[in-house]
């Protein structure tokens, strides 16, 4: 695709790709149209290539996305929807209560998958959407927990493990659900931000900022 690169500056045409990912960046819809057009005649020319039609389209840079991203007109990169939606579906999976892991195991499971996202999306500058799913994450976490703790007793006993005393131990036999469980004053208090921290339940976002 070099030659294609070559193209566009020589057009003067601003543009990012990665392999046979490009967005072509543009003033208006009416420029956009006439590029892609311009753009798919010159691939089939001079490559033998043809654009995919599904896969491409023209619209504002906020409202597309490239691998994962989106580029604002601002010049400042953010995650797409799709990928903060597939980053939901997978903590809902990394932290489902049935897996048959042990605790040491759930936490190298996190922390491989999460450093291994954070690698690739890190490079968004513009980070808000995913700190603001910092407290839901950590929900399924205490979820988590709290469901493999088994029980009256064994929350009872783990509760008290992690420094809570007297009338918080109470809690133990709630018979409210985990996720509401989750939300809870006193489970709070005893997984609060920083003892999952402390047991490498950290969230890379939070390391970087």
């Amino acid at each position: 695709m070099d030659p294609l690169d070559r193209e566009l500056e020589r057009r003067g045409i601003a543009f990012v790709r990665y392999a046979d990912d490009i967005a072509l960046f543009v003033g208006s819809e009416r420029a956009a149209e006439r590029v892609l057009e311009s753009v798919k005649t010159w691939l089939y020319k001079q490559l033998d290539l043809e654009v995919n039609a599904d896969k491409s389209g023209t619209g504002r840079s906020e409202e597309s996305q490239l691998l994962g991203f989106r580029i604002h007109e601002s010049g400042d990169v953010s995650l797409a929807p799709k990928a903060l939606t597939k980053l939901k579906e997978r903590v809902r999976q990394l932290w489902d209560a049935r897996q048959s892991l042990t605790a040491t195991e759930l936490r190298a499971q996190w922390q491989r998958y999460i450093t291994g996202w954070w690698n690739y999306f890190g490079y968004a500058n513009w980070r808000r959407e995913v700190i603001a799913l910092s407290g839901w994450i950590r929900r399924h976490m205490r979820k988590c927990f709290w469901l493999r703790w088994h029980g009256r007793q064994g929350r009872r006993n783990a509760l008290c493990r992690l420094g809570v005393r007297g009338r918080g131990l109470g809690v133990a036999g709630s018979r409210r659900g985990a996720w509401a469980m989750a939300t809870h004053v006193v489970v709070n208090q005893a997984l609060k931000t920083a003892t999952l921290k402390r047991y490498g339940l950290s969230l890379p976002w939070e390391l970087a900022g």
